[in-house]
């Protein structure tokens, strides 16, 4: 009776072995190499100070960008680790900006107006393009919105925008009722 239980261990061995070695062979065939290599802007990030929670934003963004590749000639925007002053602006301000869409910004590092407005025409496409946004930033202006933000003009900023993407007593956005001057 023992005999039988060695040799059936055996077997199981055998076994254990074969499917071992198949598995490794179809790992090589068809396993992903970018699964092995950590995504390179958390490596970076986590240098930084306050890095902790952009350090997480970076290897969600990194699996996104694995799964949908940027198309066309585009940059991505260099962004920081945590707010200036330990104060990210209100980025709800902008008209298209709501709670979800701030914090995906700030998750890739973006907290003040001025960021926003010092992107380039290729910066806009990698972000619209990456946050699959259709071409919000530009429809909505956001450039145009930070700058006026970022250089305090908020007269201009009401004339053209309302209350941007704030909500008045009512709930409801003035930024829709807009009385842009050409």
């Amino acid at each position: 009776m023992s005999h039988l239980a060695l040799e059936l261990a055996l077997w199981i061995l055998l076994a254990f072995f074969i499917g071992c070695i198949i598995g490794c062979i179809l790992h090589k065939l068809f396993g992903s190499e970018t699964a092995s290599a950590p995504p390179r802007p958390a490596e970076e990030l986590s240098r930084s100070p306050g890095a902790d929670t952009v350090k997480a934003a970076g290897l969600a963004l990194a699996t996104q960008e694995e799964a949908a590749p940027v198309t066309g000639k585009t940059a991505q925007p260099q962004g920081i680790a945590a707010a200036r002053g330990g104060r990210p602006d209100n980025l709800q301000r902008i008209s298209g900006i709501g709670p979800k869409n701030e914090k995906t910004l700030h998750g890739l590092g973006f907290f003040h107006f001025d960021q926003i407005a010092a992107w380039s025409e290729d910066e806009v496409a990698w972000v619209d393009d990456h946050l699959k946004f259709n071409g919000r930033i530009l429809r909505e202006e956001w450039i145009n919105q930070a700058k006026l933000l970022a250089e305090g003009n908020d007269e201009e900023f009401h004339q053209l925008y309302g209350t941007g993407g704030l909500k008045d007593k009512k709930g409801e956005s003035e930024s829709g009722t807009r009385t842009r001057k050409e």
